[in-house]
């Protein structure tokens, strides 16, 4: 079977699924990512960025 006859066979058999079972896919917990980073011991609060960079453009010296 080629790529295109794949791809079809896909696109069929997402069209013939009812709405509802793509939809439960897409519904999420807006916070859970949040939550997971917060389970594993980080803080979004306490990131440390990163320096701020500089505003000139430094030339390369030869």
């Amino acid at each position: 079977m080629g790529r295109n006859a794949k791809l079809k066979k896909i696109r069929r058999e997402a069209a013939s699924q009812p709405l509802s079972l793509k939809q439960e896919k897409t519904e999420f917990d807006s916070t859970h990512f949040v939550n997971q980073l917060e389970e594993e011991g980080y803080s979004l609060d306490k990131i440390k960025r990163s320096p701020s960079l500089p505003d000139q453009t430094v030339k390369p010296q030869l």
